[in-house]
Formats: C-alpha cells, sequence, structure tokens
C-alpha cells in the first residue's frame, strides 16, 4: 500500500511542477514559447517510451501493461498540471 501513496505522490508532484511552469508562463511573456516547446519534448519522449513499451512486450510478461499505463499517468498529470493553469 505505501508503494501506490509513493506513486500517487510522484504523479501529484509532476502535475504540481506542471502547474508551476504553465503558471510561470502566464505571468512572464518570455517563457510561454520556451515551456511550449518543453512540454512537446516532454510529450514526444513520453510517447516514445510508450512505443518501445509496447513493441518489447513479450506473450508471458505482463509487466509491459503496468509501464504503460504509468506513462499514460504522467501525460495525464503533465497534461493536468499544465492546463489547470490556463482556464480561468
Amino acid at each position: 500500500m505505501i508503494q501506490f501513496y509513493r506513486v500517487i505522490g510522484f504523479f501529484l508532484l509532476i502535475a504540481g511542477v506542471a502547474s508551476f511552469f504553465a503558471l510561470l508562463a502566464l505571468l512572464v511573456d518570455q517563457l510561454r514559447e520556451p515551456f511550449f516547446l518543453l512540454i512537446i519534448l516532454c510529450s514526444i519522449g513520453l510517447g516514445a517510451t510508450g512505443a518501445v513499451t509496447f513493441y518489447r512486450k513479450t506473450d508471458d510478461d505482463k509487466e509491459w501493461l503496468l509501464g504503460l499505463l504509468f506513462i499514460i499517468g504522467l501525460g495525464i498529470a503533465l497534461f493536468v498540471g499544465g492546463a489547470i493553469q490556463w482556464v480561468q
């Protein structure tokens, strides 16, 4: 159960950092473009990691599904954490 709380805390940390970056991008106009490019690079990295995880799966090992769900959850945490600041 403690591992579950660690994973939830990790996702909240990622979402909080994404929210902080989005707030900085709203407050400082010069940071909008660099943070947008940073988010695009993170999205490409998560997509590539998910594709590698999916295509390296084996029939007898179900560990790839847990890794894929973790990557999807991380992407959702980044999206929600960043999108919170853009909604008025």
